[in-house]
């Protein structure tokens, strides 16, 4: 996936985070990404990504994906 709709991308992660808080549950970083990108997410970009949340902290549902988006955007610029 080389173009990313960004506010449709927003919209399937917050509905998924909806999801998450109305069944008490939280939200897997897989589903995260997949959200995002799609289901065509190889385990080394998963691992980036959880990698790059580790030390987060507290981050909005915006720079979640902004975050995605951009490491996304530099992985392929490295192939």
């Amino acid at each position: 996936m080389s173009e990313i709709d960004w506010n449709a991308a927003l919209e399937r992660l917050e509905e998924l985070f909806e999801i998450s808080k109305s069944n008490n549950e939280g939200t897997d970083i897989p589903d995260i990404i997949k959200a995002v990108l799609g289901d065509d997410v190889d385990e080394e970009f998963i691992d980036l990504v959880m990698m790059a949340m580790e030390d987060s902290g507290s981050v909005t549902t915006a720079e979640v994906l902004d975050g995605i988006v951009k490491l996304h955007e530099w992985r392929l610029s490295q192939t």
